[in-house]
């Protein structure tokens, strides 16, 4: 049994923990779900904090871009994916406008200052004149890019704010997670 935590393509597996496995088959399910959750958002926050502390922040506000709106949004949420495999996992992600905060702030877009929809860019990179960067078709979107911009397109490089912050912080965020789901289990188990 393994349950992930992940941000943007680094996954942390908690496996071979077989003491925190053990008193979880001898939960209810419910009960079960509930402290793994629990504990994963817990351990996730620690890479919240530190993707927040690394996220770009524009130094003047504009009419379309207000400062900190990509720090604000970064978020913790459940995975629906581990969920439906039968387990629990969270994701640091940056939280996009849409449904009720979109009818409250606005149109989702480039010309809304609340909308953070530029993170991609600046965790992945972009060529300048063409686009995002991404995978491994970086070297044919920039000459794909150099050809129709004239020559003149240059490789942006993400910050890769997301990524740094799961990279230093992972450790820390399994050892947040050991130490807040055990004394749940324990506690449940004597209950029980």
């Amino acid at each position: 049994m393994g349950y992930a935590m992940a941000a943007d393509g680094i996954t942390v597996k908690l496996d071979g923990i077989d003491e925190l496995n053990r008193a979880l088959r001898e939960l209810p399910a419910k009960i079960r779900k509930q402290a793994m959750r629990k504990a994963l958002r817990e351990g996730a926050k620690a890479i919240q904090q530190q993707a927040r502390k690394n996220a770009p922040v524009l130094a003047i506000a504009t009419p379309t871009r207000k400062p900190g709106t990509l720090r604000r949004n970064i978020i913790i949420r459940a995975s629906k994916f581990a969920r439906r495999a039968g387990g629990e996992g969270v994701f640091v992600s940056v939280r996009p406008l849409r449904g009720a905060r979109q009818k409250k702030l606005g149109k989702a877009g480039a010309k809304n200052p609340n909308d953070p929809f530029y993170w991609w860019w600046q965790e992945f990179g972009w060529v300048a004149g063409g686009g995002r960067i991404k995978g491994g078709k970086r070297r044919r979107a920039l000459q794909r890019t150099a050809r129709i911009a004239g020559g003149n397109a240059r490789q942006i490089p993400g910050k890769k704010f997301l990524t740094n912050a799961a990279k230093s912080e992972g450790q820390k965020a399994i050892n947040t997670v050991m130490s807040v789901a055990i004394p749940i289990i324990n506690k449940l188990n004597k209950k029980a």
